[in-house]
């Protein structure tokens, strides 16, 4: 990649966010099984709360970027 050319962060949140999902079915089916534990409901705001700061961080990436290079 030449020294100017911007970087392409959909990439980047794209994987976050499939790592993410990875890791939130893998918690899920943990809490599922585990012997005593009814509800593994209460991981949902914590994976929740963290595919919103992905989001936020790519979209003020982006934004960021389009600023600063004037366009797309």
């Amino acid at each position: 990649m030449p020294a100017g050319a911007p970087r392409d962060y959909g990439t980047l949140v794209i994987a976050a966010l499939l790592i993410l999902a990875l890791a939130f079915s893998g918690c899920w089916i943990f809490a599922y099984v585990e012997p005593g534990q009814k509800n593994p409901w209460w991981l949902l705001p914590w994976f929740g709360v963290a595919a919103v700061v992905i989001l936020v961080v790519g979209l003020v990436g982006y934004v960021s970027r389009t600023r600063s290079s004037g366009g797309v």
